[in-house]
């Protein structure tokens, strides 16, 4: 491996040299111009080495940076998912009739704008529900169910109507596709999907064709596939949405966009089905935490939730095969992990797991998800 001198050990150099080539010269002794000459010397040159070690992580996939990251991509024709509106439903309650044309605007009390898709009216008091879209894009547009909105146009009828975001929440605003740390493969990421595609070509419909298509599409982050599920010429892919739900698991309208995409990419008589799993809520009971207190607590809890993300997978029929972890095959979540990730919590001396009491077989299409963590 090729070491990169420091600065400092640059600098010495340059003088060591001027004192070996230039009789009667000393670079340590002062007032001389030897010791500044060799500081510029040393600088230009480690900022030299400095460029060469930059353009040597451009050339891998692994550690390259931004536009660089870009090229990669552009290699194999992947180009980074691009920002995306939020959509949903916003419910509005109303004690007397009211109309809303297309293009009401709803603002949340961040200033986020939505715009109606459709319109909607009550002929008296009731509870009617508006589609809408952010009027922006990115991640910041996504919304829970019950956020309040304040009704800023498009209202006709009794002004004091209210309005809030429905039960199903307002989904699918996205960022644009991050680069991903160097080192890392997350398909969440634009430097995951170029080394999951660099390692795993195309093949005419292969179980790893079907996790790129789908991670080709803006929001999905994990994606598990089981082969012949249902007989010959069966695939099914389930899908995980890790940054746009607190579960992962998608609702309705984003396996629809998903479904619509690998429509036009799958094989010819291939018959795909594409599905949220099932969320297998594991509860988590600890006793004798020390410290107890609220800052270990929230410790634990964050380590947990990074555990259920970085080793959850979804369960189904097909053969776990060594090299292909994005098979939907037989699963069980282990006790153990769970034990592990509150060890690892800062500040954590001491810990007894009570719940769940042992590993947890999950049953196909199941996925374990983080629920109720309670200390005793």
């Amino acid at each position: 491996m090729f070491r990169i001198e420091t600065l400092k050990e640059l600098v010495e150099r340059a003088r060591r040299a001027f004192r070996s080539n230039l009789s009667g010269s000393d670079a340590w002794l002062w007032p001389n111009n030897i010791n500044p000459t060799a500081k510029v010397i040393g600088g230009m040159t480690h900022e030299v080495f400095g460029f060469m070690d930059y353009i040597q992580r451009q050339k891998f996939a692994l550690t390259a940076d931004g536009e660089n990251l870009d090229l990669h991509g552009e290699e194999f024709g992947l180009s980074r998912r691009p920002t995306a509106p939020a959509r949903g439903f916003v419910t509005v309650t109303s004690p007397g009739a009211v109309t809303f044309a297309v293009a009401s605007i709803f603002r949340r009390s961040d200033g986020v704008e939505y715009k109606a898709t459709a319109g909607g009216s009550l002929p008296g008091a009731g509870v009617v529900e508006i589609e809408v879209i952010s009027t922006t894009e990115g991640k910041i547009t996504s919304a829970i169910a019950g956020t309040p909105l304040e009704i800023v146009s498009g209202l006709t009828g009794d002004n004091t109507a209210t309005a809030e975001v429905s039960t199903d929440a307002i989904t699918g605003g996205a960022d644009i596709e991050p680069d991903g740390a160097p080192f890392t493969s997350d398909l969440g990421t634009f430097r995951g999907r170029i080394l999951f595609r660099k390692r795993n070509p195309p093949h005419g419909g292969a179980a790893h064709d079907y996790v790129q298509w789908a991670s080709d599409v803006s929001g999905v982050t994990r994606v598990f596939v089981e082969r012949l599920w249902a007989g010959v010429g069966t695939v099914r892919v389930f899908l995980l949405m890790d940054d746009l739900f607190a579960n992962g698991v998608p609702d309705g309208a984003n396996i629809a966009r998903v479904a619509q995409y690998i429509e036009t990419v799958r094989p010819a008589g291939a018959l795909v089905t594409i599905s949220p799993p099932a969320a297998r809520v594991i509860d988590v009971t600890i006793a004798g935490l020390a410290p107890n207190t609220t800052d270990v607590q929230e410790a634990v809890i964050a380590e947990l939730r990074a555990m259920f993300r970085r080793l959850s997978r979804v369960a189904g029929g097909d053969t776990a095969i060594g090299g292909m972890p994005y098979l939907a095959s037989p699963a069980t979540f282990s006790r153990s992990w769970i034990w592990q990730a509150i060890a690892n919590a800062s500040g954590e001396e001491r810990h007894a797991l009570i719940a769940p009491a042992a590993d947890v077989t999950l049953e196909i299409g199941e996925m374990p998800t983080l629920g109720n963590v309670a200390f005793i």
